[in-house]
């Protein structure tokens, strides 16, 4: 990677690479910004994870139900190695929508076929010297998150 990543300008293109590498569906490509031992929350305050294996399941399972996403302005912050930006993320219903119910963080519609999830969130990423990102924390709550047609 470019050092110029470690810049806030590199922070800030970093984390809107990451989500035109997560609108591509290339799990691959998106990995090639991640160090090997990331750690990872998605959202932060359930179960965080580390490494690329457990990265690459994570978007696998999204990628399958159709993520996309809209980034917002990010911001990088004065420390050198992080960057915080806004995402609305949309997919499918199917497979995590039942999942997020069971946890009480949305309402299960009656008919799930063709629905899809909105969520608002944060993504903080932590990025070392090299320009990989070492860290990734989402962070949203239940008021964050719907169910739409």
């Amino acid at each position: 990677m470019d050092s110029a990543l470690i810049s806030e300008r590199g922070r800030k293109e970093l984390a809107l690479e990451h989500c035109r590498r997560v609108n591509a569906g290339d799990v691959e490509a998106l990995l090639e910004l991640y160090g090997d031992d990331v750690a990872f929350a998605d959202p932060v305050g359930w179960e965080r994870r580390t490494g690329r294996d457990a990265l690459r399941a994570h978007f696998e399972e999204a990628f399958a139900a159709g993520l996309r996403e809209v980034p917002g302005e990010p911001t990088a912050a004065q420390d050198g190695a992080h960057a915080f930006i806004p995402i609305t993320a949309t997919m499918d219903y199917l497979p995590l929508g039942p999942v997020f119910a069971e946890r009480g963080w949305l309402v299960p519609p009656a008919d799930p076929a063709g629905k899809r999830l909105r969520r608002n969130s944060m993504l903080l990423l932590r990025v070392d010297e090299t320009g990989l990102i070492r860290e990734a924390q989402v962070f949203w709550g239940k008021s964050d998150i719907e169910v739409i047609d």
